[in-house]
């Protein structure tokens, strides 16, 4: 596989690391779409199997590809330049907007202009807030494969409500005692460690990031993309929902690929094919012309 290892800095000055795949020679793509911005999911990166395995499959079909780091990539790194912590235990996700932009800037400045935005699990939800919040004339699609539910009303009336309680709880102490910052282990919705405020920017009352409260804002086109598997309250129902609920996109659908798990690591040709076919469909949409 040939990539270009590339960099780009976003505009609070963080470098970020990622691959672009030009497009296979000679081969046209199909659609409106001539690139794609990958995102990752939770403690990957930019090279991680899923995100490549995508990024791969659309460049030999004809679309510039690159996958790239989010700020949040991996589970925790230190920045030398402003002596700060990122990573997934760290993320504030508004933050990644001005990643996602760095990313859509570097396609733009290899002449695309009509970009897919693709992310998997909290990828997938970096991706559907950017289509929500940042008016980016340059976006043509979004798709979120696995997207993950960020509802603190949902997880309290979830069957795991008492566990939420307790984390939300502990996390909002930390932040009372200053320690905002300091480290937690937890085991729901996801097992991971989270700093105090991280957590309570993801799953706190202000549900900044509930995508299916935030999907009536996008006006592009969206592809949910679950597995049948996803049956985890985080996930549950959640392409559906967030189709759904993008009542003022031109064109809303969600595909449940039976037997697919989380980010659909065991069925990567189906979900590839799935994203294909919109991508193709796409030329079908007047309103994107």
């Amino acid at each position: 596989m040939l990539v270009d290892l590339i960099g780009v800095v976003n505009e609070d000055g963080l470098s970020l690391d990622g691959a672009y795949l030009a497009p296979e020679s000679g081969v046209s793509p199909k659609g409106l779409v001539d690139a794609v911005l990958l995102n990752h999911g939770s403690s990957n990166n930019f090279y991680s199997q899923s995100t490549m395995a995508m990024a791969e499959g659309l460049r030999d079909q004809g679309y510039a590809c690159l996958s790239l780091n989010s700020n949040a990539h991996d589970t925790a790194w230190y920045n030398r330049s402003d002596s700060r912590y990122y990573g997934v235990a760290f993320e504030v996700l508004d933050r990644s907007r001005l990643d996602l932009k760095a990313g859509i800037d570097f396609l733009a400045g290899k002449g695309f202009h009509r970009i897919a935005i693709l992310g998997f699990s909290m990828g997938a939800v970096r991706v559907g807030y950017y289509a929500a919040t940042e008016p980016d004339d340059r976006v043509t699609t979004v798709i979120p494969i696995s997207p993950v539910r960020l509802s603190y009303s949902y997880m309290m009336e979830s069957e795991d409500a008492e566990e939420f309680q307790g984390i939300i709880r502990r996390a909002d102490e930390l932040e009372a005692q200053g320690k905002a910052q300091e480290l937690m282990s937890v085991k729901y919705p996801i097992t991971q460690m989270f700093s105090a405020a991280s957590y309570l920017d993801k799953h706190g009352p202000g549900e900044r990031y509930n995508l299916v409260t935030l999907a009536p804002r996008i006006k592009v086109p969206v592809l949910a993309i679950a597995g049948s598997l996803e049956t985890h309250s985080r996930l549950k129902d959640m392409a559906r929902d967030l189709a759904t609920a993008a009542v003022n996109s031109p064109r809303a659908e969600h595909t449940i690929i039976e037997g697919g798990n989380h980010s659909l690591n065991n069925r990567r040709e189906e979900v590839a094919n799935a994203v294909l076919g919109w991508l193709a469909s796409l030329t079908l949409q007047p309103t994107l012309a």
